[in-house]
């Protein structure tokens, strides 16, 4: 055995670019699946220390104000174990010759969802100044000890900032229900104190907000809904609260990554480790040479496995020792959106059992391929080799009309490549697999890309989205609407059974409204029904024509109303009821914004007291965009290692191919034969499987892309599979132009190729 083990690793090293395939698998395997388990794992470390540290809520509840007999009432239910009482204005600043946004809040008692400085300190309750938050400050050149004047309800309050904290509600802070991703420069929150808000503001506590630790959610809002009556808006869990569900979907997003791609290349792996043990078999007679040396078939079975453990190994180490890198490179490009005191990379075991998982696997796809010559004596093996099982007639050869047109040449190649199916088998799962995770790379970011433009631009067509103070008159809606030419919308949330799990958006669209859903049946909204947006149905289990219930916000009633259709919405996922359907309910309608086409609006428009913000199209877009910009290092890696994968594979494979042919081709030549003749012959076998593996790739690639895009799904974002024709063509350049390269790789071994030497026999 000790010499063996000197030959095995003589063999290696002397072989050392056939192994680094199968190093590559098992080193990419693993580095994938632990370098992004150290993002994800640490996010979801630091998540979880984070809402334990602060005694996160379980649900938020919002309400227009609240007496202090109501607010008892809430806190003294059963389902109720801890509670917080706020009052939150919106109020804005300008900042380096901009408006800017906040969002203030009173602390509370600060026994649940606890708010802490930077340095880890509680903040102080009764402190007369602001407390801002990390990135709007920085954002804006501010620091602790800076002054800053707020404006509320023409009220200019200047507040010094007493100190910069995170809440752990708004670990991802958009600011506004406009945008999908964080404006950190535009939109801000803080914290005051009861005092400040009362004597500065001139503002009584309105107990519009109410961080509750409780049980069952559904039981709980029908408890509370009987408390606040028509005063209630939303009830928010941890589940669709955007600011927390947002930070926790990413953690599942990653993890889903890691453990889709580590597979991939596991069972690449497999046909990297079984295609170079076939191969150094077959190029050096080793079997046939240490079986007639006495060696009995168990122990070269031991022997052969060696090899995967040996290799195997060294890919593990390898892998292990450079996750920490992936691992921060990804963690960092988290950073940008997300608010955590903590951005550690950690770690489980899972790693390590994946490391012995992949070494197992190279040793039993070692000890598979090395059961080539099983059943032939020594004399056998040197005369035949792995070839032996090769040149049985194919079924092509039962239609002698066809046959026997087609040239010698191209026969002899259908029939070795019919002869030997699990080569080329193995050689349209690397053409497919190739194409598949290529196109994937490419894929995923057209889909999101895609959502971007069909959101902004298809679904919602107009320029400027005036949004409404809840103040504004009826006389000041119309008036404005009527100024700028526009369409009025109305939002609210509600709540829907059966099957609800938690609030949604309820839009109520007025005539010529310029948001264009249509159903999966390209049908428009129309009076008569409620529609239901795909990711909701899916997720409530609601069909077309179904009867469901609506408790909207601000009402004490129930509406009844039927599916009239499922729409195909990217964002946000919501109901949609037409104005003259919600009015035929017995429900007033009363815009929250209004919609236009008009590019520029008048300053007074802006000024306007019943005008809280004006938002464009073209920023929501581009705040979209700066979203799949945040996930660009991913898909980059999604894209380089598909090619990197391609090629390596192909070329494992060709290399394979010429060794169990290269007696074939030389046979060939002493036929007459030129080697030129004999290159074009591979190069048609080689476009033949390429053309066969692209066919089958391509609807392959777009299945698997199909699959893979639904793992970036949220409960407020849909996407769906897109890919574009640009894309296309790249990936199948790539992958062609993989699968040609051992059309080189043949010619140049074709040239080295001794007739003497490769038909002589070994006996």
């Amino acid at each position: 055995m000790r010499f063996l083990t000197k030959k095995l690793i003589r063999t290696v090293f002397k072989n050392w670019t056939q192994f680094f395939s199968v190093f590559l698998m098992a080193f990419l395997s693993i580095l994938f699946y632990a370098g992004l388990e150290g993002t994800w794992n640490g996010m979801q470390q630091n998540i979880n220390s984070y809402t334990i540290k602060t005694n996160l809520a379980d649900t938020t509840l919002q309400t227009s104000s609240l007496t202090s007999n109501e607010v008892t009432k809430i806190k003294n239910l059963n389902n109720i174990s801890q509670s917080s009482v706020q009052t939150n204005i919106s109020a804005t600043t300008n900042l380096q010759s901009h408006k800017r946004y906040l969002s203030l809040y009173t602390p509370g008692n600060q026994n649940v969802s606890q708010i802490h400085q930077l340095n880890g300190q509680k903040i102080n309750s009764n402190s007369n100044g602001l407390y801002l938050n990390e990135k709007f400050a920085k954002k804006n050149n501010l620091n602790k000890g800076s002054f800053i004047s707020i404006n509320y309800n023409d009220r200019l309050v200047k507040l010094k900032i007493v100190g910069l904290i995170n809440s752990p509600d708004k670990m991802y802070y958009t600011g506004s229900n406009d945008f999908i991703s964080p404006q950190e420069q535009n939109y801000g929150y803080g914290f005051i104190s009861e005092n400040t808000l009362t004597t500065q503001f001139h503002l009584p506590l309105l107990n519009n907000v109410i961080n509750l630790k409780n049980r069952n959610n559904i039981q709980l809002e029908n408890q509370i809904r009987k408390i606040v009556g028509n005063k209630y808006i939303t009830l928010q869990t941890r589940q669709s609260d955007v600011g927390i569900s947002t930070a926790v979907d990413r953690v599942g997003q990653i993890h889903n990554l890691s453990v889709l791609f580590s597979v991939i290349f596991i069972l690449l792996a497999v046909l990297a480790m079984y295609t170079t043990i076939r191969k150094i078999i077959d190029q050096q007679h080793d079997m046939s040479t240490l079986q007639s040396l006495g060696y009995s078939n168990v122990i070269l079975s031991v022997y052969y496995s060696m090899y995967g453990l040996f290799v195997g190994i060294i890919g593990a180490i390898a892998g292990i020792l450079s996750a920490p890198l992936l691992s921060n490179f990804v963690m960092q490009s988290q950073k940008p959106m997300f608010s955590l005191p903590d951005w550690k990379i950690a770690y489980t075991m899972t790693p390590i059992y994946v490391a012995l998982g992949v070494i197992l696997i190279c040793i039993v796809s070692a000890l598979l391929a090395a059961q080539v010559n099983k059943g032939l004596m020594p004399a056998q093996a040197f005369s035949k080799g792995s070839t032996a099982k090769i040149g049985k007639r194919v079924w092509m050869e039962n239609l002698p009309h066809v046959w026997h047109k087609i040239p010698f040449g191209n026969r002899w190649s259908i029939r070795d490549n019919l002869g030997n199916k699990v080569q080329m088998i193995m050689g349209l799962i690397g053409v497919i697999g190739g194409l598949a995770l290529v196109m994937t790379g490419f894929g995923t970011k057209n889909a999101m890309l895609n959502q971007v433009n069909q959101t902004y631009g298809n679904e919602y067509t107009y320029t400027k989205k005036v949004n409404l103070s809840h103040m504004a008159s009826q006389s000041e809606i119309n008036q404005i609407t009527n100024q700028i030419n526009g369409s009025k919308i109305e939002v609210v949330y509600t709540s829907l059974s059966p099957n609800a799990q938690f609030d949604r958006p309820l839009t109520i669209l007025s005539p010529g409204s310029q948001i264009n859903l249509k159903t999966l049946t390209h049908q428009k909204i129309d009076n008569g029904g409620v529609y239901v947006s795909e990711g909701i149905a899916k997720a409530a289990k609601i069909k077309l024509n179904d009867t469901i219930k609506l408790r909207p916000s601000f009402s004490n009633r129930t509406l009844k109303l039927k599916v009239k259709g499922i729409v195909k919405s990217h964002a946000p996922q919501g109901i949609y009821l037409t104005q003259q359907t919600w009015e035929n309910q017995g429900m007033p309608f009363k815009a929250t914004a209004i919609l236009t086409h008009q590019t520029n609006l008048s300053q007074s428009i802006a000024n306007s007291s019943a005008v809280t913000q004006v938002v464009s199209l073209t920023e929501q877009k581009q705040n979209a965009e700066a979203m799949v910009s945040n996930l660009n290092s991913i898909f980059l890696m999604v894209q380089v290692f598909g090619i990197l994968l391609t090629i390596v594979i192909l070329y494992n494979l060709g290399s394979l191919s010429f060794t169990e042919r290269s007696r074939s081709y030389a046979t060939l030549e002493i036929l007459g034969f030129s080697r030129k003749k004999i290159r074009n012959l591979t190069i048609i076998e080689n476009l033949t499987i390429t053309t066969i593996g692209w066919l089958l790739g391509m609807p392959f690639g777009y299945w698997f892309l199909s699959k893979y895009v639904t793992t970036f799904n949220t409960s407020q974002i849909i996407y769906y599979p897109y890919i574009t024709h640009t894309s296309i063509i790249l990936a199948s350049i790539i992958v062609i132009a993989a699968s040609l390269s051992t059309i080189v790789m043949i010619g140049k071994r074709l040239k080295q190729l001794d007739m003497i030497s490769s038909t002589k026999g070994v006996e």
